[in-house]
């Protein structure tokens, strides 16, 4: 083959890689999305094969040189060393990840609706059948609950000793219970609504037997400032699953699979952005809760790290794409 067919039977696909290689330079290749991603992937073991061809067939070439260089952009990108990685992921945060979040609001806000909705009903079903309501608790949890004929003095004398018990079991039960309501976007949603249901009854329930022991500022002082990120996150982790399950139920004129495969790079990275709310979540719930500052003090970190949450949610990205 002569270097004139060569090119011209390679060119647009070096010239999309370029392309894609300069739009993963200037916002972060997680920008990309996962069809791109592949398609990048693709072009870039195309370029790869053509260069190696190159090199031992036009070793002096224009077309060796500009090939050299593109495989080293592309491979920058795809393959970027840390500090390029972690530029990206700076950037997805800085920008991308609340735009990403803003484009996914309706999956997001359903889960966030069906979270808080079982919070309320938890809450009243403590109040109008605690029997039942105790059913929804884990074992060690009914132990704090007490019986109901005590309720109000056992939960009072009850609370300080375990409240490390309530705080970090909660966090380990919110990790679980994200990851649960992601993953179970594959079975068309039911699990996820699941994990969003039992998880908002946990809650809700511990929150009116508080409630009708007179213990409702203590209670609410060990949840709020890391429960301010949590749920948030596991309603993020919810949506995320949530649109694997609208893939599903609505592909419209694509295969469920198919549908599925083009929303799951979003999906994952609406996952992947909960992470750094679980950990400043951690760390609030190491180094803030178990401290003996007064419950007013609490509710307010958690009321501002929910504001920073939303702000940074409501106009992060502005102005970029949007």
């Amino acid at each position: 083959m002569d270097e004139r067919s060569f090119v011209a039977g390679s060119r647009s696909t070096w010239e999309r890689l370029a392309g894609e290689a300069g739009t993963a330079r200037a916002s972060g290749v997680a920008q990309l999305g996962a069809e791109r991603l592949k398609q990048m992937h693709e072009d870039y073991r195309q370029a790869a094969a053509d260069l190696a061809y190159a090199q031992t067939h036009f070793p002096s070439s224009e077309v060796t040189s500009y090939l050299n260089r593109l495989v080293g952009e592309a491979h920058g990108e795809l393959y970027g060393s840390t500090p390029a990685r972690a530029a990206a992921a700076w950037r997805f945060l800085a920008g991308g990840y609340p735009r990403l979040v803003r484009k996914n609001a309706r999956p997001i806000l359903l889960a966030a609706a069906v979270l808080r909705g079982a919070v309320a009903l938890g809450y009243l079903l403590a109040h109008v059948d605690y029997p039942l309501a105790r059913l929804f608790l884990p074992e060690q949890f009914r132990d704090v609950a007490g019986d109901p004929a005590e309720q109000g003095r056992q939960t009072r004398d009850m609370l300080a000793p375990l409240a490390p018990l309530l705080s970090a079991g909660i966090t380990v039960n919110n990790v679980q219970v994200a990851i649960v309501a992601f993953a179970g976007g594959v079975t068309f949603g039911a699990i996820t609504v699941w994990a969003m249901l039992t998880n908002g009854l946990l809650l809700g329930v511990l929150a009116g037997v508080f409630a009708k022991a007179g213990q409702s500022l203590p209670f609410w002082s060990l949840i709020v400032p890391h429960g301010a990120l949590e749920l948030p996150a596991i309603a993020l982790a919810g949506g995320g699953g949530l649109m694997l399950a609208r893939a599903l139920v609505l592909p419209g004129d694509l295969p469920r699979l198919e549908a599925l495969r083009r929303v799951s790079g979003e999906a994952v990275r609406v996952l992947l952005g909960t992470v750094p709310l679980f950990v400043v979540a951690g760390l609030v719930e190491g180094f803030v809760t178990p401290r003996g500052y007064a419950p007013p003090l609490k509710l307010a970190l958690g009321a501002l790290l929910f504001l920073a949450l939303a702000a940074y949610i409501a106009l992060a990205g502005r102005g970029s794409g949007e």
